[in-house]
């Protein structure tokens, strides 16, 4: 073998090895790995094909290009909003999308070719949807009422998304910002209300305290009544049994002797409890003195 036959078949050889070598290159850079919870789109010059690449080791064929990588994950837009109430407030309002494509093969390839930006477009559509249900309520009705428009929007918007490969996870209506004067203004409010409730409640337990002592007193008043009925009950009673007894004792006295009798024992008994004492008066009026005769000498006596 010659010279020339040695150097031609070194270039052969060196020609083989290279033509190897980027065949070894450019079949390992076909190799791809498709990370976690992500999906890849693929493309055949320009044809989408059917089926995703989802997680793992995948060799992509000649001709063929990845036209899209999807995330999988969930994620969520923040966003400030400008809104205007039914009673004309204007109102920065801060929500919350939490969204997912959806991990099947459609819902992938509807989000790759579905409509373009499905995310931007999404927000749009929710933001205008939640302006829309703002615009007819109140302000307070929006403070107590957040919960319901999150779940409005979520029902309405929920299956447009779907056609578009994005589910919504949920979302979130944050604490509305009002402008500081209205602030001012629902400060001042609601110390109002809070005033006017402390005021109607000290009056409700002033009216309680009153009607309580009310009844109190009635309950006294009733009680000192029968506790005088009773008494009265008992000194008839006596009389009458003293009577019976004078009138057995004495039959031959009148009911008026037996009677002036008793009146003069009862008189005897007053002035002998009053001497006990000694800082009590005793004014007898006679049986035979009316009424406003009785009074005049006891004013007499009193000055």
């Amino acid at each position: 073998m010659t010279s020339g036959d040695l150097q031609g078949s070194s270039v052969s050889m060196l020609f083989f090895i290279a033509v190897l070598a980027v065949a070894l290159v450019f079949i390992v850079r076909r190799f791809r790995v498709v990370p976690g919870r992500h999906a890849f789109v693929i493309e055949r010059l320009g044809v989408p094909q059917d089926r995703p690449l989802r997680s793992g080791l995948h060799f992509i064929w000649p001709l063929c290009t990845i036209a899209r990588q999807v995330s999988l994950m969930q994620s969520q837009v923040e966003k400030i909003s400008d809104v205007k109430t039914r009673d004309d407030a204007f109102i920065r309002i801060q929500w919350v999308l939490r969204y997912a494509v959806n991990d099947t093969p459609e819902g992938i390839m509807a989000y790759a070719y579905k409509v373009e930006e499905p995310v931007k477009r999404l927000v749009f559509k929710v933001e205008n949807e939640i302006r829309q249900i703002i615009s007819g309520m109140t302000m307070d009705e929006l403070y107590r009422q957040r919960d319901t428009i999150a779940e409005q929007v979520m029902s309405d918007q929920e299956d447009d998304a779907q056609e578009s490969g994005v589910k919504i996870h949920g979302v979130t209506i944050e604490q509305p910002m009002p402008p500081e004067q209205v602030q001012v203004a629902m400060n001042n409010k609601l110390a109002a209300i809070a005033r006017k409730e402390a005021a109607e409640a000290e009056a409700e337990a002033e009216r309680v305290r009153r009607v309580g002592i009310a009844r109190a007193e009635a309950e006294s008043k009733r009680l000192q009544g029968e506790g005088i009925a009773n008494e009265r009950k008992a000194i008839a009673e006596g009389f009458r049994d003293a009577m019976q007894k004078l009138q057995e004792g004495l039959p031959e006295a009148s009911s008026q002797e037996i009677l002036a009798l008793l009146l003069s024992v009862n008189e005897n008994d007053m002035v002998t409890t009053a001497s006990q004492t000694g800082k009590a008066t005793v004014i007898f009026v006679p049986r035979s003195m009316d009424y406003a005769t009785a009074q005049a000498a006891m004013r007499e006596v009193r000055n």
